[in-house]
């Protein structure tokens, strides 16, 4: 017999098995090799192996990363490095379709047997347990290769239009519970992440840390359920408002009708107030196919922007009153232009007050529809992610290159205030020469006055000089002192000018050495969190269909379940996995032993090719 200490996790690979994950995973990459191959960049790739830096077996030795080419271009962007890449020599163009299953199941179980989800502690005790989940003991080298050749493949995009059709297919029974809904929401929501770079990259505020930094930027869409629907990921900060229309765009072929409802159904997207810009809001007027719901900031509320106020209605879901409001709201990147939108003023009944601004018709949603629709994002959708997040990773940077680009915001900073800097120069012409002539007679007293003081000696805080010196460096200094009221008469006169001369002289120092940026590539973060996202699926998936439904956590399904340990015994065509009972959780493990029934009975074939069968 063997042992593994994460045993619960089998039922998990079990289920991707039973879904088709692995297959499905596998089946994009190939598709992806099959692209490349048919490529003039593929056909032309040399044949021949760079042996700098490897020893006789082809291994690399500490030599290979001392070169000047490797050390240079490390940290590169992808796109540079694909040019030079040999694409005959990735591992990932000979695998078999079993073989890419593997390895994808040992990514996807990384954040199991590393805890933190990172790839460098593979090769540790718990790292072991990839052999019973993937099929093979994979060290950390080879799954850094594979990830590497995936990046250089660029699967991501393939990756992510996948992972929605099949997602849809999968939760597709769950859906039916939609079908007596006036309308179908998506839950807009970002993740970001720290990049800790010397290097001056894109910035952002991330809030797990409470500081502006280098980040990378997740943009999820959720379904109803909080279930992970698609995602994208971004240098510094994501694109919000109207772009996530542009995302609808690339997936609404993708998402199926709700089942068992009628053919067409009203679209919602339920977006935080990070999404509530004018600019925002005249994308969405623009189309019909998708409507929004999003807060309006407190400090956008006016009482005279209010064209309308309807008669106060209770909260059939709360203890809040609630008012139809038109609302007029201005664009601030385009002075004068207006919109009018729908409002909802709730005031709640402990004495705060909320306004929720939606483009959905009155004839189609009441008032407290769209309030319990708005607010239904923390239980539906905000707490799972919240778990998610720390479950699954989701937090943690897989690793990146970087591209310099061009600032243009920096750009057009520094360029404005070398303007202002030449256009109030002319201005200030004359009182410039005149203080320039007083700064230079001050420059000729200054190198006198310190010889004087390097002269002198300091006893007890006071200065010693002799009688004759003493006097003329009273005179240097009382001279200085005279051309200095001078230079501040002169600007006295031009006060308002010499002010927004000192300050655009500032801003364009202060700008100097920032007109380069580097853009973090986020390739391979996309692949990594496209099995991240996965396994939260899988979780979700595994808690709805198999432990009977009940609301639990990520984090409680980890600790119960997932780290039972285990006894496994195999034959030529079975293998037994035999779970530890735990006495002191009784409640759990009858329902694991419902699952277990629900498992056992789906005869599913694992990644070693045998039946999984199991029991406590």
């Amino acid at each position: 017999p063997k042992h593994n200490s994460c045993g619960g996790f089998e039922l998990i690979i079990a289920l991707a098995y039973h879904l088709g994950w692995p297959q499905m995973t596998a089946d994009a990459i190939k598709k992806s090799v099959k692209s490349l191959k048919r490529t003039k960049a593929f056909r032309y790739a040399e044949g021949s192996f760079d042996k700098e830096g490897r020893d006789k077996l082809g291994r690399f030795t500490a030599q290979y990363n001392q070169r000047e080419d490797v050390r240079k271009s490390r940290f590169e962007s992808i796109t540079e490095k694909r040019r030079q890449k040999n694409w005959k020599s990735m591992n990932v163009i000979r695998d078999d379709i079993r073989t890419i299953e593997r390895k994808s199941l040992a990514i996807l179980s990384l954040p199991v047997i590393t805890m933190n989800g990172g790839i460098r502690t593979v090769d540790s005790a718990l790292g072991q347990e990839v052999k019973h989940f993937a099929g093979f003991n994979y060290k950390q080298s080879s799954l850094t290769k594979y990830l590497n050749e995936l990046k250089y493949l660029g699967v991501s995009e393939k990756l992510l239009q996948n992972v929605v059709t099949f997602w849809a297919k999968c939760w597709g029974a769950e859906m039916k519970e939609l079908s007596h809904r006036t309308f179908l929401c998506y839950y807009i929501d970002g993740n970001t992440k720290a990049v800790w770079s010397s290097m001056r990259v894109k910035q952002n505020k991330v809030t797990m840390i409470g500081r502006v930094m280098g980040c990378l930027e997740h943009v999820f869409i959720h379904d109803s359920f909080g279930h992970p629907v698609y995602f994208e990921t971004y240098s510094g900060h994501g694109p919000c408002g109207e772009y996530i229309l542009e995302m609808f765009e690339k997936i609404e072929g993708t998402i199926q009708e709700v089942p068992g409802s009628r053919t067409s159904v009203t679209r919602v997207l339920i977006m935080d107030g990070a999404s509530n810009s004018v600019k925002t809001l005249r994308a969405f007027a623009s189309q019909d196919k998708y409507h929004y719901i999003t807060p309006l900031d407190d400090n956008q509320w006016k009482e005279r922007r209010i064209n309308s106020i309807g008669r106060p209605k209770r909260y059939r879901y709360g203890k809040a009153t609630l008012r139809e409001v038109v609302i007029e709201l201005e664009d601030s990147q385009e002075k004068g232009y207006l919109i009018r939108t729908r409002a909802i003023k709730i005031d709640w009944d402990n004495g705060k007050m909320t306004v929720l601004l939606t483009s959905l018709p009155v004839e189609t949603a009441g008032l407290s529809e769209v309030v319990r629709s708005y607010f239904d994002r923390w239980p539906a959708q905000e707490l799972q992610f919240k778990s998610m997040k720390s479950t699954v990773s989701l937090h943690r940077v897989a690793g990146y290159g970087k591209q310099k680009v061009e600032d243009e915001k920096v750009a057009q900073r520094q360029g404005h205030a070398a303007k202002m800097i030449n256009r109030l120069t002319d201005t200030l012409k004359k009182p410039l020469e005149e203080i320039g002539a007083h700064e230079e007679l001050i420059a000729k007293l200054i190198p006198k006055e310190r010889r004087l003081r390097n002269q002198s000696e300091i006893i007890h805080g006071k200065r010693k000089l002799p009688e004759r010196l003493r006097k003329q460096l009273e005179s240097y200094g009382k001279q200085i002192q005279s051309h200095e009221k001078e230079i501040k008469k002169i600007e006295k006169e031009h006060l308002d000018h010499f002010r927004l001369l000192r300050k655009h002289r500032r801003e364009w120092l202060r700008l100097q050495g920032k007109e380069t940026v580097y853009k973090v590539d986020v390739e391979l973060d996309q692949i990594v969190t496209f099995h991240r996202v996965s396994l939260a699926n899988l979780y979700a998936y595994f808690i709805k269909n198999f432990l009977g439904g009940q609301p639990m956590s990520m984090t409680d399904l980890l600790h119960k379940i997932i780290h039972l340990p285990a006894t496994i015994k195999e034959t030529d065509a079975v293998r037994k996995i035999i779970l530890d009972y735990n006495k002191k959780d009784k409640l759990m493990m009858e329902k694991l032993s419902e699952a277990i029934e629900k498992i056992n009975a789906l005869h599913v074939i694992g990644p070693q090719g045998k039946r999984m069968e199991f029991s406590f």
